[in-house]
């Protein structure tokens, strides 16, 4: 994916799935007693709308919109639920009338919440995969994986034959802000400078920290020359945006662009290495720029 929160969002979001399996498998245990049993049943909420009452009902429909609400494994996840309260309504109301369920009602029952606890166990692992691949300074994608996605990228844009654009940023004299301010000030000018990057770009679009102060952007379906008409949007607004350091001191910084399309025939890393390239003209041109790597 990459799912739209920051970093210390995604980890509260883990946090409140583990409650909310918990909570779907206490719910199916006290169903589960109810079909064997008959216990519970004056307690056991029925109504057409009880989906929305239950514990996972509570959470999934408590925001809008929701946080993962462009994420299709969550979308997924309503249609099984509400199928899964009417199944277990029928249910219910079966009993209260003094008859057995069928085996074919009591199956469904079972499969949709063994299906939607499935749901939530994948949705969560996904979750903890995309933070173990970010980077917890900036919330950017980590290398882990990167050249894979890079491949993936690669692989799309020869199918749609939309070129697709990287761009290497380098934040300016970085080592200078760390020794003249400390690390922490080095660290705002990262997390601050990122975040407005990314509030540039689009959702699609794809941040790693590649290492140090420099960062790797990937823009799907955007040729060089578009690609450099947003870069400088970005490096137009980051000189003109104040950093905000521990202890309420601001500092202005500026950052150097390589821009290169994606070569369909080549290795990524190729492509890469002309975002490089690119990048080491700015630098050698006087920093806070854009270039575009052309073959030359």
């Amino acid at each position: 994916m990459p799912f739209p929160l920051d970093r210390e969002k995604t980890q509260k979001l883990t946090e409140e799935l583990e409650n909310v399996i918990a909570a779907h498998l206490a719910w199916f245990k006290q169903f589960s007693r109810l079909l064997a049993c008959g216990n519970g049943i004056d307690a056991f909420e029925a109504a057409e709308d009880a989906y929305l009452k239950s514990p996972f009902g509570q959470w999934y429909y408590r925001d809008s919109p929701h946080p993962l609400a462009s994420h299709e494994p969550f979308q997924a996840m309503a249609e099984i639920q509400q199928a899964l309260h009417e199944c277990a309504r029928q249910a219910v109301e079966t009993i209260r009338a003094g008859r057995r369920p069928s085996a074919e009602l009591h199956d469904n029952c079972v499969d949709l919440a063994l299906k939607l606890n499935n749901k939530l166990r994948h949705l969560q692992l996904d979750i903890i995969g995309d933070l173990l691949a970010t980077d917890p300074l900036t919330g950017c994608y980590s290398r882990r994986g990167m050249i894979n996605r890079l491949q993936a990228e690669q692989e799309r844009a020869q199918r749609i034959e939309r070129p697709c654009s990287l761009c290497l940023v380098d934040f300016d004299h970085f080592k200078r802000i760390n020794d003249s301010y400390g690390h922490p000030a080095g660290d705002a000018v990262l997390k601050q400078g990122m975040r407005f990057i990314g509030g540039v770009l689009r959702k699609y679009d794809i941040v790693f920290r590649y290492g140090g102060e420099e960062f790797l952007l990937c823009l799907p379906g955007t040729p060089a020359d578009d690609a450099a008409q947003v870069i400088e949007r970005i490096r137009s607004g980051l000189e003109k945006m104040p950093i905000m350091l521990p202890g309420r001191h601001k500092l202005h910084v500026t950052a150097s662009f390589g821009i290169a399309e994606v070569m369909l025939t080549k290795p990524v890393e190729d492509s890469i290495a002309s975002a490089d390239q690119a990048l080491l003209r700015a630098k050698n041109a006087g920093r806070n720029r854009v270039e575009i790597w052309r073959g030359t």
